[in-house]
């Protein structure tokens, strides 16, 4: 079941528009919430998460399903 965000994406703290194929870095701070929006469609976000203070530590969604 798709639920919609009862966020307002003009509260966001931060945005960022990133072209297909092109990467991405930003520090996410305790307490805020990522957001990923396919914008066009058909797009693959490729997603990991690193631990700022030890880059050692991270999640990766495909990691987790294998």
């Amino acid at each position: 079941m798709i639920k919609e965000s009862q966020r307002e994406p003009n509260q966001a703290s931060f945005r960022e528009v990133v072209a297909a194929g092109d990467y991405f870095i930003h520090t996410v701070k305790q307490g805020q919430t990522v957001r990923l929006l396919d914008l066009q469609g058909n797009q693959a976000a490729d997603t990991l998460f690193y631990s700022a203070a030890d880059p050692g530590e991270r999640y990766s969604a495909m990691d987790t399903i294998r």
